[in-house]
């Protein structure tokens, strides 16, 4: 992976590392979450994800923007069935259905960090 690589290129990367098909590559999305490690066993907590468009530059966005301090940010694979569902359950009605701030509930789900890549 390099700071030119697209979304759409890392996810059939990660597919193609973890032995899936890279056909399936539509079913999943790549997401920059932005969390923290909690508790006694440091579990990862996820406080918001945003997905990736096919065409942008992962590696290249985590160099120019950081977290706020205490916070971490990588990149997950995650199904696009999951992400969809999480969306539909973080919708604001009282804005006019536009999504409502991140942080407000912690989601947690199961996804693939995507270090390997890197």
């Amino acid at each position: 992976a390099t700071g030119s690589s697209g979304a759409r290129e890392l996810v059939k990367e990660a597919l193609e590392r973890y032995g899936l098909s890279q056909l399936s590559a539509g079913q999943y999305a790549l997401c920059d979450v932005i969390g923290k490690f909690e508790g006694p066993e440091k579990q990862w907590q996820t406080e918001g994800l945003r997905v990736l468009g096919d065409h942008e530059k992962p590696l290249l966005i985590q160099d120019l923007w950081k977290p706020r301090e205490g916070f971490s940010r990588r990149l997950e694979l995650r199904k696009r069935a999951e992400v969809e569902e999480l969306a539909a359950k973080d919708v604001d009605t009282t804005t006019a259905g536009q999504s409502r701030a991140r942080g407000r509930e912690r989601v947690q789900g199961a996804a693939i960090p995507m270090s390997c890549l890197g």
